[in-house]
């Protein structure tokens, strides 16, 4: 019984850290939706494109909204999420983006990024490639 309990009670606490890794995820995606707060959430040597080749006039930055995560390690996550940029002229242009994350010491930080699907290059990969 003592060995039932003390599984049941391991399990609880693994799914309460795997809520406030979910959450410190979360968080540094909104991050890097803000220009001041990017570099903060960027791990070493992040591989992640110049998003300024998305810039057009009269259209606002490219903001990313986490659609799921999924934990490939305890120290590794995958996020899909969802792309959104607006602007007057122009239509809305949404799309896909797929972040990887490590943790780094207590904190989650953004690896590389991946957009298949705007700013009209096709696969719009990190410096690097």
């Amino acid at each position: 019984m003592r060995v039932l309990c003390l599984l049941l009670l391991m399990s609880v606490c693994a799914l309460a850290d795997r809520d406030s890794d979910r959450q410190a995820v979360r968080k540094a995606i909104a991050a890097f939706n803000h220009e001041s707060e990017r570099s903060a959430v960027l791990g070493r040597g992040a591989d992640v494109p110049d998003l300024a080749r998305c810039f057009r006039p009269e259209s606002s930055q490219l903001y990313f909204e986490v659609r799921s995560i999924r934990f490939v390690t305890d120290d590794v996550a995958l996020v899909d999420a969802a792309t959104a940029q607006f602007g007057t002229m122009i239509l809305n242009r949404r799309g896909r983006a797929f972040f990887i994350l490590k943790r780094e010491g207590a904190d989650w930080k953004i690896d590389s990024l991946r957009m298949p699907e705007h700013c009209g290059t096709g696969l719009l990969a990190g410096a690097g490639e």
